[in-house]
């Protein structure tokens, strides 16, 4: 009861619950396209699906490039001054835009060069990465108005999902889904940054050559870190898509879909508690170190409980999303199990570092990850049983854990 009075959870829970009602929609539509794809089209088409899907949030997050991160700050430092606000809001734009580029121009060269069918899944990847380029979230975290995309980014969702489960795609599905989830999405943020821009009274200034290259190498770090975050998940999934069955690779997708989701979950809940851990640190690291003891408790009990209920339910989960019942994707979730666990108790630890503004450990770890990444990756597809590949989420995720732990280890030694 003591840390409940000396900490005040009412702005966490309104913060969770705003950033919580755009990244619910997110979560759900993974988590309830599960079923409709796998039950339609089936599990190969899904880990095809997902396959994509994994590459697009790979390229978005290069493409973001940090963005979303020291957006939010420059935005809330600088609310009523409209001259940097455009400067802000456009040298983002144009920045992210030039990086997409690069990327599309890849993806157009893998599905008209070689003569085969199978790269035009990689079509579907296109306006998932052109969505997150005019993604305009930053700036609506930054006004703490989040609400204006928050509720429509649930409607536009929703709408996606009854087009893929009323809409039947007889060419290319794989591609055509993912098309269908980026494509009202896409549309939906420009006219979203298009609203901003009159709202906010803003004016269409073009970065300058020099803007750009500064902050190419200001978000350089931070970039690096959400790609190693991203690459430990899709990494493996390239690793096997060449090594495995179809069906195998449905039912691995399955695993990854579900640990996205618990991914947005916990990211929601510490960027929630972010505000107040940094007032805390300000006051004293000490004051933090013992909210995040208590925060790690909460991580422990809920996700703790629900490994128990993953690892007992696997059957009726695997049932419910197939409509069948399949020994080896139950196997693939009972493995899975501990891994959200070991995600939640890492999240404190990556707080730690961006309170303490220690950014060059970050690229330090991405790369001690990525190495962690393509080790565990090779080890695993060398072995001919294909259920070995099930201890992957818990291998790189303990992985990362320990990692994380030796750099905010050693703080705690010096607390100032």
């Amino acid at each position: 009861m003591k840390s409940l009075k000396r900490w005040s959870f009412a702005p966490i829970i309104q913060n969770f619950f705003n950033l919580g009602v755009f990244q619910a929609a997110g979560i759900l539509l993974q988590l309830i396209l599960i079923p409709i794809v796998t039950r339609k089209y089936g599990m190969a088409v899904f880990g095809q699906v997902a396959l994509v899907a994994s590459f697009a949030t790979f390229v978005g997050g290069v493409t973001n490039y940090g963005t979303s991160q020291t957006g939010i700050k420059e935005v809330a430092n600088h609310l009523t001054d409209k001259v940097h606000l455009s400067k802000l809001f456009y040298r983002i734009l144009i920045f992210r835009m030039l990086v997409a580029a690069f990327f599309l121009g890849a993806i157009l060269l893998m599905i008209f060069l070689p003569a085969n069918q199978f790269n035009w899944i990689w079509a579907g990847a296109i306006p998932l990465i052109l969505a997150e380029v005019f993604n305009p979230l930053y700036f609506l975290i930054g006004k703490e108005k989040i609400q204006w995309i928050s509720w429509g980014n649930i409607i536009v969702k929703m709408l996606v999902l009854l087009f893929i489960m009323a809409v039947p795609i007889q060419h290319q599905p794989a591609a055509w889904i993912n098309v269908v989830i980026g494509m009202p999405m896409l549309l939906y943020y420009i006219l979203i940054s298009i609203y901003i821009h009159y709202k906010e009274t803003l004016k269409i200034i073009f970065p300058s050559k020099e803007s750009i290259v500064a902050l190419a190498k200001d978000n350089f770090y931070i970039m690096f870190n959400g790609a190693a975050v991203s690459l430990q998940q899709s990494v493996f999934l390239f690793a096997i898509a060449n090594y495995v069955s179809a069906n195998t690779l449905g039912s691995y997708a399955l695993v990854d879909k579900l640990l996205g989701a618990c991914r947005q979950l916990v990211s929601a809940f510490s960027t929630a508690v972010y505000p107040q851990a940094a007032r805390l640190f300000h006051q004293s690291a000490d004051s933090w170190l013992q909210f995040r003891k208590f925060l790690q408790k909460i991580y422990t009990a809920a996700f703790g409980i629900a490994a128990i209920l993953i690892f007992f339910g696997a059957k009726y989960i695997v049932l419910w999303i197939t409509k069948k019942e399949d020994p080896g994707t139950e196997l693939f979730v009972q493995m899975f199990c501990l891994a959200p666990l070991l995600l939640a108790l890492n999240a404190n630890n990556v707080l730690t570092l961006l309170l303490e503004n220690r950014y060059r450990p970050l690229f330090t770890i991405s790369m001690l990850i990525l190495g962690a990444t393509f080790l565990i990756s090779f080890t695993l597809v060398q072995f001919s049983d294909p259920h070995v590949l099930g201890w992957y989420p818990i291998a790189i995720e303990g992985s990362c854990l320990l990692i994380y732990m030796a750099f905010t280890k050693k703080k705690k030694l010096n607390v100032p």
